[in-house]
């Protein structure tokens, strides 16, 4: 028998305070490690995509149009929560016509595509200042390879 019965008896509540204190930290961490996860699975398939639209770009095999650079970004893109239509694309830098975007340009042209996209997180965190979601790039820069 224990030496001390009352002492046990008055501490019969506490671990389930301890529990409703500590589990409301746990859960918010655990959502924000899952939300930010997603957040950098969509940013590195922004960068890639874009880097592989970019160098489709530059090797021009057949005079590859601007829809098709832009539909070889948008299809690359794909990913968690992400839809081919969801990021917003720009082509910068080359100075050729939409059918040829390097067609006019010298040696030193870089044509770069940008992907954009607002992730919005995946469950939300009900906390005061905490965003919604981030915005989120990818860069891809190539030098034109023919003229």
């Amino acid at each position: 028998m224990s030496g001390h019965p009352r002492r046990h008896h008055q501490e019969r509540g506490a671990v389930a305070v301890e529990f409703a204190l500590v589990v409301p930290i746990l859960v918010v961490l655990f959502f924000g490690i899952v939300n930010i996860g997603i957040v950098l699975a969509q940013q590195l398939s922004l960068s890639n995509s874009a880097r592989q639209a970019a160098r489709f770009a530059v090797v021009d095999v057949e005079g590859r149009a601007c829809g098709d650079i832009e539909a070889e970004a948008r299809n690359a893109a794909q990913t968690i929560g992400m839809a081919p239509a969801d990021p917003a694309y720009a082509l910068t830098g080359a100075t050729g016509t939409c059918a040829r975007p390097c067609a006019d340009s010298t040696a030193t042209t870089d044509l770069t595509v940008t992907l954009t996209y607002r992730s919005n997180f995946v469950v939300p965190i009900p906390i005061p200042g905490v965003p919604s979601g981030l915005d989120i790039a990818g860069e891809g820069v190539f030098r034109c390879e023919y003229k």
